[in-house]
């Protein structure tokens, strides 16, 4: 695992995903995207009928996994984002995975799961989560590691057992 440089992926474990889904972060892209790929956000969010304390979260999360740079009330989207908005679902997800892959929370997960050889509890990752992020934050960055762990298909999790599993997932389609 890379050692902490700073970023804002860093810094904030999953905390600027932890509310939007990957279907709001395309929706905006596809609103940028019509606007010429570079856009006000206040202009955005009149397009798409949204209030700016609703669309925040989305812009951050864009932004947050490279998908989009925001600078001064315009959101502009990133070549990443570009490939997200021209691929198919299952080229997406795979696309969604290496950024996922990445962040440390994530990594702090994986590596602890491989290296007990065994599922991981809910507790047990709140509890990890609760110390680097403090209890406050820990319910919903959990919800974000299972939510797009399961979307990109690193993760399964069983709501009864509360276990956390690693599994292989589908390749890209061709």
């Amino acid at each position: 695992m890379r050692e902490d440089d700073g970023s804002p992926r860093f810094r904030a474990g999953m905390q600027p995903i932890s509310r939007v889904s990957l279907g709001q972060i395309v929706g905006l892209l596809k609103a940028v995207e019509e606007a010429g790929g570079d856009a006000d956000v206040a202009e955005i969010g009149r397009s798409v009928e949204m209030d700016l304390d609703a669309l925040g979260p989305i812009v951050n999360a864009a932004e947050f996994l490279g998908l989009a740079r925001a600078e001064e009330g315009n959101l502009t989207i990133e070549e990443l984002g570009r490939k997200v908005l021209n691929a198919g679902l299952r080229q997406r997800k795979a696309i969604v995975r290496e950024i996922i892959k990445e962040l440390p929370s994530f990594q702090r997960l994986t590596e602890r799961i491989q290296a007990t050889g065994r599922p991981a509890t809910r507790e047990e990752v709140l509890a990890a989560i609760e110390e680097r992020f403090g209890s406050h934050n820990a319910p919903s960055i959990f919800n974000a590691l299972i939510y797009w762990g399961r979307y990109v298909e690193l993760l399964s999790y069983d709501s009864r057992s509360e276990r956390i599993e690693l599994r292989q997932p589908s390749p890209p389609a061709a």
